[in-house]
């Protein structure tokens, strides 16, 4: 019954090596559905999302937009519900904790490793690499250009320096202190850094 929080610098193939274990492990992977569970709850529209983005004002809204389609977010655009950043923090937490006590799952970024923060059987993980490798790495598998890949890099770590902000004020939420492991991908295949998260199951399942 164990979570794995998985949590990435940009391009570094956090959301790859979470689907890989995801899939030997049967584990259910969640990705992109906890935060559209959360803004079904929540009641994003389309004008407030984009109302914050210009005002920028908001962290936690600009990730909303990068990670959820516009069709998804224009569905939603008959409520009248006010945006509130701490209420819309709050219900990541608690889809997380939900998904906690289902067991078995595989959770991608989201501040995940902070909301389950010294939970039994949970592994968090950390993956790192040089912005060089991050770059080579989407270009190669999203077929994007060098400046195309750069550009993206640096939006996303952008938005999930701000958007961690919202759930912990560490000086860097980098620090492998935070973690149970941290895999520099700049010396690892994802065949290594699978095999090392799978070992760590066994461990943290005894404790």
């Amino acid at each position: 019954m164990a979570v794995i929080t998985i949590s990435r610098q940009f391009g570094a193939g956090g959301t790859t090596l979470g689907a890989r274990l995801a899939k030997r492990l049967g584990y259910r992977y969640v990705d992109d559905e906890l935060i559209r569970e959360v803004a079904e709850k929540v009641g994003v529209s389309l004008d407030q999302v984009r109302t914050f983005e210009k005002m920028g004002t908001s962290k936690v809204m600009r990730l909303l937009d990068w990670v959820v389609s516009p069709d998804f977010i224009e569905r939603h655009t008959s409520s009248h519900k006010q945006l509130d950043e701490g209420s819309y923090v709050e219900e990541v937490k608690a889809v997380i904790l939900k998904l906690y006590e289902q067991g078995n799952a595989v959770i991608i970024g989201r501040g995940g490793n902070y909301t389950l923060k010294g939970y039994p059987n949970t592994i968090h993980a950390l993956l790192v690499a040089d912005m060089k490798n991050r770059i080579d790495f989407l270009s190669e598998r999203y077929r994007m250009t060098q400046s195309q890949a750069e550009r993206a890099v640096k939006r996303a770590d952008m938005i999930r320096s701000r958007f961690l902000n919202c759930f912990s004020d560490q000086p860097s939420h980098d620090d492998p202190l935070l973690y149970t492991i941290t895999v520099n991908m700049d010396y690892m295949t994802m065949d290594k850094a699978e095999d090392l998260i799978v070992g760590l199951i066994p461990e943290v399942e005894q404790n």
